[in-house]
């Protein structure tokens, strides 16, 4: 879309989502519509229909992939069941796949909408509610902790927060690595958030941005690197007691949260509501962290939306990847699957057991063992929103 057209983007994003934006979240929409590829429907000379891709990254069991972030979706509603969606999806999928952007991340309104176009479900979000009965106690002791705010900045707690952040997130997979312009929009997005850094041997060792609101302490980010990290987080936190009677939060439904918690048994709920899409498989698949492959893998993929993904491929003992035209390769040899349930497999929610089952396709257990042997075991975890 060109520049002229930016103040039709904000009149459509305004009326299709609640909240008017206004002030500083105002202008972070505008920087992303700048800095993003913001692709519109036309009527005329008039926008009816927009979605942005964002200029991302995600970490895929230690591999770091550009990303599009796939936002800020709109159609005016006298112009929906036309197909103008459609043709923006396609056209978001060329351009990402044109810009290198070869893997997509994007929090659906609706699963059965995205999904239909490739994207599927990739992480599981525990939501969690601590009284203050139950909040965690792990001791008196005086933790090394240095405290800071968006409103109040210390530039060199910032930085090692920053920089600590980037190291987690090769480590965690699925997990974005932020750049300054991230952390800008967190701070326009969200400013009255508040960072406390754990330091051990004065070197960080976790951290934990906040909010404190109506009485409730407001986990935005907890990042730790070890268990004595968290606790001593977990006990800057509890710090608060006298001034708060809830902690709330988000983490990963796979961390057994709670479970070292003197008193576990406090509300959590699971919801789902971001997901995954392999925009070019080929290169996807060139770049992937193998483990080990003991014999060469076959993969067929079904692809409408992205008809370049079609092909057969083969994945050599060396991790080398090929596309190929082999008419001998027997059907129960090869590996084939839809976008979306191989985009949730190769970022490790799906297991290839569970894979099979849900792409409902007949595979030898050898053929199935040797693809769980060669692909990473570790779950994903992705907090960013947009």
């Amino acid at each position: 879309m060109p520049q002229e057209d930016y103040p039709q983007v904000h009149r459509l994003r305004d009326y299709c989502f609640p909240n008017k934006y206004v002030g500083s979240r105002r202008e972070d929409f505008h920087y992303w519509v700048q800095h993003s590829q913001t692709l519109g429907a036309y009527n005329g000379e008039k926008v009816v229909g927009q979605l942005l891709v964002l200029p991302l990254n995600m970490t895929v069991h230690g591999m770091n992939y550009e990303m599009g972030g796939i936002g800020f979706v709109a159609t005016y509603p006298e112009n929906r069941n036309q197909g103008i969606m459609k043709k923006l999806m396609i056209k978001a999928l060329i351009e990402m796949r044109n810009n290198g952007q070869f893997i997509s991340v994007l929090a659906p309104f609706s699963v059965s909408f995205y999904r239909y176009f490739g994207w599927e479900l990739f992480f599981e979000k525990l939501h969690y509610s601590i009284p203050t009965e139950a909040f965690p106690n792990f001791g008196q002791q005086v933790d090394d902790v240095k405290r800071m705010s968006f409103e109040w900045p210390d530039e060199d707690v910032f930085q090692d927060i920053q920089q600590f952040f980037n190291e987690q997130a090769l480590l965690n997979n699925g997990s974005m690595k932020r750049d300054s312009a991230w952390w800008q929009r967190i701070a326009r997005r969200e400013p009255d958030s508040h960072l406390a850094a754990y330091y051990r041997d004065h070197q960080i060792a976790g951290y934990v941005r906040y909010e404190i609101s109506n009485l409730t302490f407001l986990v935005k980010d907890f990042v730790a690197e070890d268990i004595v990290a968290e606790q001593a987080i977990w006990r800057f936190i509890t710090s608060h007691t006298a001034s708060v009677n809830k902690i709330e939060g988000i983490t990963s439904n796979d961390c057994r949260f709670g479970f070292h918690f003197e008193q576990p048994q406090f509300k959590q709920e699971i919801t789902k509501d971001v997901m995954v899409r392999i925009v070019d498989v080929f290169e996807f698949l060139k770049r992937y962290p193998w483990e080990d492959i003991t014999q060469p893998l076959y993969l067929s993929i079904k692809d409408v939306f992205g008809p370049w993904n079609e092909h057969l491929y083969k994945i050599n003992k060396n991790g080398d990847v090929e596309k190929i035209e082999d008419n001998s390769i027997e059907d129960n040899h090869i590996l084939a699957l839809p976008i979306n349930i191989f985009s949730a497999m190769m970022v490790g929610y799906l297991s290839v057991r569970d894979t099979i089952i849900y792409a409902n396709k007949e595979v030898l257990k050898e053929v199935i063992d040797n693809w769980q042997d060669a692909i990473p075991s570790s779950r994903p975890v992705f907090y960013e929103y947009f």
